[in-house]
């Protein structure tokens, strides 16, 4: 494997992840040097010494990527072991030590959390607390506490200090909703359903939470809020509350519309489907209840039979944002659906817009931007598209709409609001999706439409 693969894997087990599980495996018996630190007197602070460990594998990594180490699974789990002994050993220093300071039991908590041993850790972090239960330290502790009281079936204790955890600041949003994901599964495993409800929602709650969206990419955001979701629903389930289990994956459908989110789409029907596999998309995305987003601009490098234009400038037209490549031959499937569609709609105000990327190939061989976007335009002619194409030299239009899959296709009615969302050339989606078409231009424009003009409008 390549030594890129090594630094990726030595650089995550370097950072501290509290709610990463340490894997322990055996070693050779080789003892870093630094850990005979332990057996003699050391005088460094209890910071220095966590932050030895701590920076192992880091160090580590480094060491093996200079010397351009292929990946080996029994030097991963060596290093990692070395880690833990490494720890062991300056835990063991400061614990030695008289008159222990709050910062002390900190760095000696820490260090016991990177050995994985769950009842000392417990220990320690719980007299920290008693004497500082304020700041950034005391916020990292009690997730450590969460973690390792989670891992040893203390879930009382658990709840109690994610209570302390929202009470107090700061609040990282990360550990929040990782510490409520871990209570959630505890209490699962211990068929506590209603205790399982309440830390699901509260999964739900900080994904939602429009603070803590900022915090992570689209993706992360859409991970958070199908697992909070999912989990709810599974609750809900085992206490046989089926139509609420179903309410709660509808809610997710149309929070992915809000957003909007082709990945959350997809991953919410999927799992929709699951529980109501009659569930129909026209019913399913009824305008009751869905939330008004606010849709990002689309970012093009070279627009194609299509004057540039903002979402903004085509307020007052149905829109049709159609994600697709030129490789893709599902989305070649959907060609004739697209087609007939502006045919039937483009004096109505329908503005289809095709939205692709550079891919640096065509035809299964490498190409340069410019011969791509030559390849573009005679791919148009040669199946007789009608509507504008708008090319992206980055993935920022994947990621602002959430798409991991094409065709995905957004249609937004005349006042900016995506109403409905298609993954993949599936026919009873796409033919849903042509009645919807239909459903958005009859509707009245509203009163006032600025930018909708015809130097807006697709080229003929």
């Amino acid at each position: 494997m390549s030594t890129r693969y090594l630094q990726i894997a030595f650089y995550t087990l370097g950072s501290l992840l509290l709610f990463a599980h340490p894997v322990v495996s055996q070693t050779n018996g080789a003892t870093p040097l630094s850990a005979a630190a332990g057996t003699r007197t050391d005088e460094r602070t209890s910071q220095e010494l966590y932050e030895d460990a701590n920076g192992y594998l880091g160090r580590k990594y480094a060491e093996f990527n200079k010397q351009k180490l292929g990946y080996d699974a029994k030097l991963e789990a060596n290093t990692k072991q070395e880690q833990k002994e490494l720890a062991v050993a300056n835990a063991a220093t400061i614990s030695h030590r008289k008159d222990l300071s709050a910062d002390d039991l900190y760095y000696l908590g820490m260090l016991q959390h990177l050995t994985g041993d769950s009842e000392a850790t417990l220990k320690v972090m719980r007299r920290y607390l008693t004497k500082n239960s304020k700041g950034d330290k005391s916020q990292i502790a009690r997730a450590v506490v969460v973690l390792h009281a989670t891992r040893t079936n203390l879930l009382a204790e658990a709840e109690t200090t994610v209570g302390g955890y929202r009470k107090a600041e700061p609040i990282d949003f990360n550990e929040l909703y990782g510490m409520e994901a871990l209570l959630t599964e505890a209490f699962s495993k211990a068929n506590n359903y209603p205790r399982m409800e309440a830390h699901a929602r509260a999964m739900l709650e900080v994904a939602r939470d429009e603070q803590a969206a900022k915090k992570v990419s689209s993706f992360k955001r859409d991970e958070r809020l199908f697992k909070a979701a999912s989990q709810l629903a599974e609750a809900l389930l085992k206490t046989d509350r089926h139509d609420e289990a179903l309410a709660t994956l509808r809610d997710l459908v149309k929070l992915s519309i809000a957003l909007p989110s082709g990945n959350l789409y997809k991953m919410a029907r999927i799992r929709l489907a699951g529980l109501d596999p009659n569930a129909d998309p026209l019913k399913l995305m009824s305008d009751r209840g869905i939330e008004k987003g606010v849709l990002p601009e689309i970012v093009g490098s070279e627009w194609i039979d299509q004057q540039p234009v903002k979402l903004a400038d085509l307020r007052g037209q149905v829109v049709l944002l159609d994600f697709w490549a030129h490789w893709c031959g599902p989305c070649q499937y959907v060609f004739p659906k697209l087609q007939r569609w502006h045919e039937n709609y483009k004096d109505k105000g329908l503005v289809i817009l095709g939205v692709t990327n550079y891919f640096g190939r065509t035809n299964g061989r490498r190409a340069t931007a410019t011969e791509e976007l030559a390849y573009l335009r005679e791919f148009k002619k040669r199946n007789r598209l009608p509507y504008g194409f708008v090319v992206s030299d980055s993935q920022i239009n994947d990621a602002n709409y959430g798409v991991t899959s094409i065709p995905t296709s957004f249609l937004i009615d005349r006042n900016g609001s995506v109403r409905f969302i298609v993954v993949g050339a599936n026919e009873q989606e796409t033919n849903a999706l042509g009645k919807k078409i239909k459903e958005l231009i009859e509707e009245p424009a509203p009163p006032a439409t600025s930018g909708a003009s015809a130097a807006a409008a697709q080229k003929q």
